[in-house]
């Protein structure tokens, strides 16, 4: 099965916000900027990237994240932005907040790479509320694990194509993981050293991440189409599966499944 993600197509570049830039989102800023730059070079009229974080690089950021001892005590979008800028000639912003709840710009792509279940849950809750963006692609990992999830926020009309299923609608991380909402945060705080940050988070599990992210939306801007909505990455044992586009997939984590009815008590009879 496919979804096309025909909504992406147009004469204008893609908004595409990009929230969290640290561990993933370092790595996928230098990752957009190849995939924008092959875009461009293809007659792709590009992506446009904004990117929120109010984190300050520190010495533990240092090797892990795509940041260098003069960096240290700056804002961590800002040190991005301006180096891909005057590296590439683009116009990407950076904004050093948090990402708000009632954001503005109409992107076509919110992409998340955050820390904590409820950054997840709070940005989730904003898009379903807005339905600005069509596509939420979130990225998460543990120390050695991690997965990318491409879902939409809404249905997208596909095309009528022979002998080929389509679907209309991806599942979210929030869909395909509702705990998400009912657990415990996962914010193992900052780390005061580059030794402390890898044994919470593995050296390249980051970059790996943000990898399959940029290989999903390579693949969605330049056929038009996924065949699969979630990429598992693991290194130990080394491997990446797949969770395919396709309902019965889906259906293993709960989603699409039809909840039982309730039983509806008897009618009080009246005189």
């Amino acid at each position: 099965m496919r979804h096309y993600v025909t909504s992406l197509n147009g004469q204008r570049p893609i908004l595409i916000h990009l929230v969290g830039c640290g561990g993933t989102g370092s790595h996928l800023a230098t990752r957009l900027v190849q995939l924008n730059t092959t875009l461009l070079a293809l007659s792709h009229p590009g992506l446009h990237v904004v990117m929120y974080d109010s984190d300050i690089v520190s010495w533990a950021n240092v090797g892990r994240q795509m940041f260098y001892e003069p960096d240290i005590g700056l804002p961590k979008v800002s040190v991005l932005v301006t180096r891909i800028n005057q590296c590439t000639g683009f116009d990407w912003v950076g904004i050093p907040v948090a990402y708000p709840a009632s954001y503005s710009g109409s992107p076509k792509i919110v992409i998340t790479a955050v820390d904590t279940a409820s950054a997840r849950v709070m940005i989730g809750r904003a898009l379903h509320r807005n339905v600005h963006p069509l596509y939420w692609l979130d990225c998460g990992n543990m120390r050695r694990q991690g997965q990318v999830v491409f879902g939409s926020i809404a249905k997208v009309q596909q095309p009528k194509i022979p002998k080929v299923k389509t679907i209309n609608r991806l599942p979210t991380v929030l869909d395909l993981y509702p705990e998400l909402a009912d657990g415990e945060d996962d914010d193992q705080g900052p780390s005061c050293s580059l030794a402390e940050a890898i044994e919470q988070q593995d050296l390249f599990i980051n970059p790996l991440v943000a990898l399959e992210a940029v290989e999903m939306l390579w693949k969605a801007l330049r056929y038009g189409y996924l065949e699969y909505s979630a990429a598992y990455i693991s290194l130990e044992p080394r491997g990446t599966t797949v969770l395919p586009v396709d309902p019965k997939s889906w259906r293993r984590f709960g989603y699409g499944v039809r909840k039982p009815r309730r039983k509806t008590s008897e009618k009080k009879k009246t005189a």
